[in-house]
C-alpha cells in the first residue's frame, strides 16, 4: 500500500495523503462493509442448504429435479449437467415449493431460531428470486438493471460480458446502498431483445409481471429463452458454415487468401522477433527521451523513477515484438490488451499497487503522445485502460489468494492432469473452470474468496486435477484479469 508522502498511484505526481487517501479511505470502508455483508449471506445460504437436506427425501430432490429438467428441456433420462447444477441448488432452495407447497427459504425461516441482526438477512434472502431485467446503462464499474417484474432500477458492480440491450435472467440482492448478483446468472443479445418481450407478453397472459408470475414461470421462460438462444447459435453457424465453405472454394483458387487460425480459448497473442529484428527506431528512442525531459522531469524524482521503470518495460515490449519496423499506427487495442493484460503479468514485477502506477504512468504517457501530435493511440489505449484499471491489480491479489488457498496436493494419478490456461468463474454458489470444451466445477473454499471478487472471472494458467464431477487446481503459474481472446496479426 502506498505511504502518505509517497507518490499517489493514480500518477497525477501528488503525495498520497494529498490526493487518493481521504477516497480510497471512503472506499474501504464501504468495501468492508460489502466483504462483510455478502460473506453473511453467502454462509446463511449455505445454512438453508444443509438444513434442506436434514429436512427433504430422495423421492422429493427426486421429483423437482425433474420438474427442473423439463423446463429447461433437459433430458430427463440423464443427470442435471454440471454447469446447471447452481442453478438448480438455487432454484430449490429459494424459488420451488417444495416443502408443503412452500418455498425451502420460507419454512427455514419459520423454523429457525435466529438472533434479530441476523433475522434480517433472512428476511432478505427469502426475499431474493429469480427476474429478468434490461440492462440499461454502464456508469464506471457498474451497470444499472431495469426489472421486468416492476419497473425498478436496480444499480450493481460490473460483471463481465454484459452490455446495454441485454437481457439478464439472474437474483438480486442488497449490497450496502447498491445490488449484487446473487448466484448463477443467464445473459442474452440484443438481436433476442424483441422475441424475448414478445415471449413475456404473450406468457403473462396481459397480466401483471410481479414476483409471483416470475416465481411460477421464471425457469420456464429461462428454459425457452435457453432454447431459443440456441437455435439462433446454430443458425449462425449453419450460416457460418456455409460461408466458410464459399470461402474455402476461394482459397483453392487463391491459396494465400487462407486466414491464419486462432485458439479460442487462449489468451491474446503478439509474435515475438528474433533478436535479428528486435530493437526501436532512433526516431522511438528520441521520443521516448522527450517525454521523459518535457513530462516527467517536473515531478519529484520518486515520481521520475516510477515513470523510467513504466518506460523501460514498454521499450522491452516494443523492442521485441515490433522492432525497428515500429509505427504509432500498430498499437491496436488488441495489442494494448497483450500488453498491459499478459506481457506485464509475466514479467513478474507487478502487484495490486505497482499495476496501478503502471497503468497510470503510460496513460500519461500514450496522452503524451497524442497531445504531441506523434501518435493517435489513445482512443485504443483508453478502451483497454478502462477495462483494466480495476481487474489488472484484481488478478494479481486473486493469483496470491489461489495459491494461499485454492491449490490442492499432485494427484495420484498424473495422467488426468491437464496443464493449460483456463477461465476461472466465482459466483456464491461456487467456482467452476472452462476448460474450451465445457464448464466443469472447481473444489474451491469461496467462503473466504473475497466478495468484492463475486460475479468475476479470471484467466488461469496453471495445472488442474479432472474428476467425474469435478475438478481442483494443484498449480497456479498466473494469473491474468479476463477478456475475450484475441490473435493479433503484425503487419509491417
Amino acid at each position: 500500500m502506498a505511504g502518505r508522502n509517497d507518490p499517489c498511484p493514480c500518477g497525477s505526481g501528488k503525495k498520497y495523503k494529498k490526493c487518493c487517501e481521504r477516497v480510497v479511505a471512503i472506499r474501504s470502508a464501504q468495501q468492508v462493509r460489502e466483504e462483510r455483508d455478502s460473506k453473511i449471506k453467502s454462509q446463511l445460504f449455505q445454512h438453508l442448504i444443509q438444513w434442506f437436506r436434514k429436512q427433504s427425501s430422495g423421492e422429493i430432490e427426486q421429483y423437482w429435479s425433474e420438474r427442473f429438467k423439463e423446463s429447461l428441456n433437459l433430458p430427463s433420462d440423464q443427470p442435471i449437467p454440471p454447469h446447471f447444477t447452481f442453478a438448480y441448488q438455487f432454484w430449490l432452495m429459494l424459488d420451488a415449493p417444495c416443502l408443503d407447497s412452500l418455498r425451502p427459504v420460507e419454512v427455514w425461516r419459520e423454523k429457525g431460531s435466529f438472533s434479530p441482526d441476523t433475522r434480517l438477512w433472512v428476511d432478505e434472502l427469502c426475499n431474493i428470486h429469480l427476474d429478468c431485467y434490461k440492462v440499461e446503462e454502464e456508469i464506471r464499474e457498474t451497470v444499472v438493471l431495469c426489472s421486468l417484474s416492476n419497473g425498478e432500477r436496480y444499480t450493481v458492480p460490473q460483471t463481465k460480458g454484459i452490455s446495454p440491450g441485454m437481457f439478464l435472467v439472474t437474483r438480486l440482492s442488497r449490497l450496502g446502498s447498491r445490488h449484487e448478483l446473487f448466484g448463477p446468472y443467464t445473459f442474452f443479445g440484443v438481436e433476442m431483445r424483441g422475441e424475448i418481450e414478445v415471449y413475456i407478453k404473450n406468457r403473462s397472459n396481459e397480466g401483471e409481471l410481479n414476483r409471483e408470475f416470475w416465481q411460477n414461470n421464471g425457469l420456464q421462460i429461462l428454459g425457452w429463452m435457453v432454447q431459443r438462444a440456441n437455435e439462433i447459435d446454430q443458425l449462425e453457424k449453419i450460416t457460418a458454415s456455409r460461408q466458410a465453405n464459399q470461402e474455402l472454394a476461394s482459397t483453392m483458387e487463391h491459396p494465400s487468401a487462407i486466414p491464419a487460425e486462432e485458439k479460442k480459448n487462449s489468451l491474446p497473442r503478439v509474435p515475438v522477433l528474433s533478436s535479428e529484428q528486435a530493437g526501436l527506431p532512433d526516431v522511438v528512442e528520441q521520443q521516448l527521451a522527450q517525454f521523459q525531459s518535457r513530462y516527467v522531469s517536473q515531478f519529484q524524482l520518486k515520481t521520475q523513477e516510477l515513470y523510467r521503470e513504466s518506460l523501460a518495460l514498454f521499450r522491452e515490449y516494443i523492442a521485441a515484438h515490433f522492432g525497428k519496423s515500429f509505427t504509432w499506427s500498430q498499437l491496436k487495442e488488441e495489442v494494448f490488451l497483450h500488453f498491459l493484460g499478459v506481457w506485464y503479468v509475466d514479467q513478474g514485477v507487478g502487484g495490486p499497487i505497482r499495476a496501478k502506477i503502471f497503468l497510470n504512468t503510460i496513460k500519461h504517457f500514450i496522452r503524451w503522445v497524442r497531445d504531441e501530435a506523434i501518435g493517435d493511440v489513445y482512443p485504443a489505449f483508453s478502451r483497454v485502460y478502462s477495462e483494466l484499471i480495476h481487474h489488472l491489480p484484481q488478478s494479481f491479489e486473486a493469483r496470491k489468494w489461489l495459491q494461499e488457498n485454492g491449490v490442492a496436493e499432485e494427484p495420484e494419478e498424473p495422467n488426468l492432469a491437464a496443464k493449460g490456461t483456463y477461465i476461472l468463474a466465482i459466483s456464491a454458489a461456487g467456482a467452476s473452470l472452462d476448460t474450451g470444451e465445457t464448464w466443469i466445477p472447481v473444489q474451491l473454499n469461496t467462503r473466504s474468496w473475497p466478495p468484492a471478487w463475486m460475479e468475476n472471472r479470471f484467466w488461469v494458467r496453471g495445472t488442474i486435477y479432472l474428476k467425474r464431477e469435478e475438478s481442483v487446481m494443484t498449480d497456479i503459474e498466473s494469473v491474468y484479469p479476463f477478456f475475450q481472446s484475441k490473435a493479433v496479426e503484425i503487419v509491417s
